[in-house]
């Protein structure tokens, strides 16, 4: 069985890269997601003549918006997806203070100290080294600027439907399919390692009650099956789980929850 959405995205131009774009472009919408982007971007300090990066930037939906509402400001995107970067260049219709570059977030293609305000967003937790890339965030932004991180701290995953022991298995499940599951929690302690001080932080719950829109996220209706191929519960158990999910679900009661730690400084 191949992987979900929570392995997929260390591999973003692989054979899961429909349901990976999908899954962006669906979170992007949903008013949390945009509540909690607007907070990171004002804890940038964002101001005219600036140069401000977005480190993994995906298809560039962060950045677009900017550009569009920093018309004074430069914006720059790093990722590493030749697919998601295409997409991010013909939605930004050439805009003058935007552009987009093929980079490793672990060797970033810019010269130390040459922007003044670095950003990543929800990517930390599927790099090999996250202490890696927040170093080269550092490196490249100038004494005094702002580095800003958002990671979800898995352990704070929650499903429930009714029923505990196959939700949080499920839970379990997806929260081992990420490679630094616990990125959230640790993203103070390693960004002031790095020579980040001053650190504010700020905690954004997600929750919805719709399996619609969880399943969209966390891809529960394969975590599911690959809980019953693992032997952790049975297909029938893995079945009747989705079942009564989708009743909960329609009386408003099912539950699925995830917090996104935010974690603020200054560089040195």
């Amino acid at each position: 069985m191949t992987g979900n959405i929570g392995s997929g995205f260390r591999s973003v131009d692989g054979e899961l890269f429909s349901k990976l774009l999908h899954c962006l472009d669906f979170m992007n919408e949903l008013a949390f997601f945009k509540a909690y982007k607007s907070h990171s971007w004002r804890s940038l300090l964002i101001a005219p003549e600036q140069v401000i990066l977005d480190v993994a930037c995906g298809t560039g939906s962060d950045l677009i918006h900017l550009a569009e509402a920093y018309r004074n400001t430069n914006f720059v995107g790093v990722d590493n997806s030749e697919k998601f970067l295409a997409i991010a260049r013909e939605r930004a219709a050439c805009a003058a203070n935007l552009k987009f570059m093929l980079g490793d977030g672990h060797r970033l293609p810019l010269v130390d100290h040459s922007v003044d305000a670095a950003r990543i967003d929800r990517s930390l937790q599927h790099m090999e080294n996250p202490e890696a890339v927040l170093a080269e965030m550092v490196r490249v932004t100038k004494r005094g600027g702002r580095i800003v991180t958002c990671e979800p701290d898995w352990e704070t995953f929650v499903l429930f439907n009714g029923e505990f022991d196959d939700s949080s298995k499920i839970a379990g499940l997806f929260k081992r399919s990420i490679r630094n599951p616990f990125i959230g929690r640790e993203l103070a302690s390693l960004m002031n390692e790095c020579g980040v001080k001053h650190l504010d932080a700020h905690v954004h719950t997600f929750w919805t009650n719709k399996l619609n829109d969880a399943d969209v996220i966390f891809d529960l209706n394969k975590v599911k099956d690959q809980c019953a191929a693992a032997g952790m519960m049975t297909q029938d158990d893995a079945d009747t789980w989705w079942a009564l999910s989708k009743q909960a679900s329609e009386r408003d009661t099912f539950f699925a929850s995830l917090c996104i730690m935010e974690v603020s400084g200054t560089t040195e």
